[in-house]
């Protein structure tokens, strides 16, 4: 399967809803309207903080939607800007380097922020303190004290926050959240997570996009400013590395590796459909298996997450050597079993059920019949499945974007669907995993003190 055609299709969905503009204008399970400061009634002004591999999809899809304008652009390569420019709608779109001044402009209603993880947190304060609605990208923080200090700013500022998770406003998380809720699932101790991803180079080996694995040519210290880059992170003295600058997932001093890229991705998906939040636990195993000397971080991580008061166990496997699972959510409910992705949803009924065991043999059955045809055909045989009960149709139900519900949010005062306190709960998640490894233990989170025990 090619990069394109991959299960994950957080990056096909950004690129098409760029063009989709307000096509998907029904927002689903929208939160009372709690954030009083006024904002404008006719267009947004919008500046983009990082417009790199993910920063510029967030900058077409939020010009995509009708009353926004992007007035600011902010980046620290000159490749990034130049690209973005181009994308700008707004001929008039200025170019600032120094997010500081880009949290102070007057011109400016709000900001998307896609610059490293580690960078997430001062520009996320900074915005709020200036009154700036966010929107900001997966994983929220790398540190725990971030996470508070962002949490504050946000609530104190009454400021509108959402967290670029877009799992919440996908039709087949809606629709999986809806068949949770209806209690058709029964008790549901234990919910699988899966992300595997592979291709002939190694994972978050791009640079400015994902189908780009060549280091650009001009990547040099005049167009990239690499002091300020640096500036927040634990050793702002490393000399010019542009490796780092470019795939910085891949070293622990600009991010929490899969943790906050892919466990905090799927973590929330989970989230979302049950409001299970912070679990009480967490247990990680990881390492470098595969692709070792491309990277600081693991390319494989596993987690527990423990909820024992609710009788509930969450696991994530990630590896990023073979992608024969790709990504997939399984709800192991006792009633039911739902299984949910991007582009998927769909329920079966437990095999110990009346009539559940005789829907398999069937299944079975007409897989040996399947294979026995395409072995006198000469042609491979497809796998053997059981068919649901029930499947979502593209179509079933119109979602307004995660950017959209964004934007709607700052008109309205309303809670994003993503909003403050949903990202606090990603980014303690994630951090006990990534506490968890490097401790080669068990921990706990203590909700009195908010601490990772």
């Amino acid at each position: 399967m090619s990069r394109e055609a991959r299960p994950t299709s957080r990056r096909t969905f950004l690129k098409n809803s760029a063009s989709a503009g307000a096509a998907l204008a029904v927002a689903a399970n929208r939160a009372p309207a709690v954030l009083a400061q006024a904002r404008p009634n006719s267009v947004i002004g919008l500046a983009s903080i990082g417009v790199g591999t993910q920063g510029h999809r967030l900058l077409q899809s939020a010009q995509g939607v009708p009353d926004t304008e992007i007035r600011v652009v902010c980046d620290l390569y000159s490749g990034n800007i130049k690209r973005a420019q181009g994308l700008c709608s707004n001929p008039k779109v200025r170019i600032v380097k120094e997010w500081e001044r880009v949290v102070e402009d007057k011109d400016v209603d709000a900001v998307i922020i896609a610059a490293p993880d580690f960078w997430h947190a001062p520009i996320t304060v900074g915005a709020a303190h200036n009154r700036k609605d966010i929107y900001v990208e997966k994983g929220w923080c790398t540190k725990l004290e971030d996470a508070k200090r962002m949490r504050a700013a946000v609530k104190d500022n009454r400021v509108v926050m959402q967290l670029g998770h877009h799992f919440n406003s996908l039709p087949t998380l809606v629709k999986a959240r809806e068949i949770f809720r209806s209690g058709a699932l029964g008790r549901t101790p234990l919910v699988r997570t899966y992300i595997d991803r592979t291709n002939t180079f190694p994972e978050w080996q791009f640079y400015t996009d994902y189908d780009i694995q060549q280091l650009p040519a001009d990547a040099n210290e005049q167009t990239i400013d690499w002091r300020r880059f640096v500036a927040n992170s634990p050793h702002p003295e490393r000399p010019f590395d542009p490796e780092r600058f470019f795939t910085w997932r891949r070293y622990w001093d600009y991010g929490t590796g899969i943790a906050g890229d892919l466990l905090s991705h799927i973590w929330d998906a989970v989230n979302g459909v049950m409001e299970m939040g912070i679990p009480e636990t967490a247990m990680t195993q990881g390492g470098k298996y595969f692709w070792k000397e491309d990277r600081e971080v693991p390319d494989m991580w596993h987690v527990l997450f423990d909820y024992p008061q609710k009788d509930l166990a969450v696991t994530f496997a990630c590896s990023f050597h073979n992608r024969h699972v790709g990504e997939l959510i399984q709800f192991l409910g006792r009633d039911l079993t739902l299984e949910c992705g991007s582009e998927f949803c769909r329920t079966y009924t437990p095999d110990w059920k009346p009539g559940g065991y005789e829907r398999l043999m069937a299944a079975r059955s007409l897989a040996d019949e399947t294979r026995k045809a395409a072995k006198q055909m000469g042609v491979p045989a497809p796998p053997p499945t059981v068919v649901p009960d029930y499947s979502y149709h593209e179509g079933e139900m119109r979602v307004s974007s995660h950017m959209e519900n964004f934007l709607d949010c700052v008109r309205s005062r309303e809670l994003p669907r993503c909003h403050v306190d949903r990202a606090f709960q990603e980014a303690v998640t994630l951090l006990m995993s990534v506490e968890s490894y490097r401790r080669e233990t068990k921990v706990r989170w203590d909700p009195a003190k908010e601490e990772i025990v």
